[in-house]
């Protein structure tokens, strides 16, 4: 489950596990770290639609710290934002995120 514990100034809440500061090196901005964790949410619950998967945990929240953790690499315009750093890489990519 998604943790909010800090409100923004306009009252909404915020992602703080994983923490967004953590993400945005590894895709580039807010912009797209949003598009690249919900591209990877829409994976995740496609797949468990397909495999029949019963997994009640929040695909946001799943995408996100593989994001943040580096398992899940962020490919833009054909290359890695980030190379390749750590050899638990899950098999998958969020790719083209921004298309020109």
């Amino acid at each position: 489950m998604l943790k909010y514990n800090s409100i923004n100034e306009r009252g909404n809440k915020m992602l703080s596990d994983p923490n967004v500061s953590k993400i945005i090196p590894k895709v580039g901005n807010r912009y797209e770290s949003a598009l690249a964790i919900a591209k990877r949410a829409r994976n995740i619950e496609y797949r468990r639609i397909t495999e029949g998967d019963r997994d009640i945990t929040d695909a946001v929240d799943i995408a996100s710290k593989e994001i943040a953790e580096g398992k899940v690499r962020v490919k833009k315009n054909g290359e890695y934002v980030v190379k390749k750093e750590n050899t638990d890489i899950i098999a998958e990519e969020v790719t083209d995120i921004v298309k020109e």
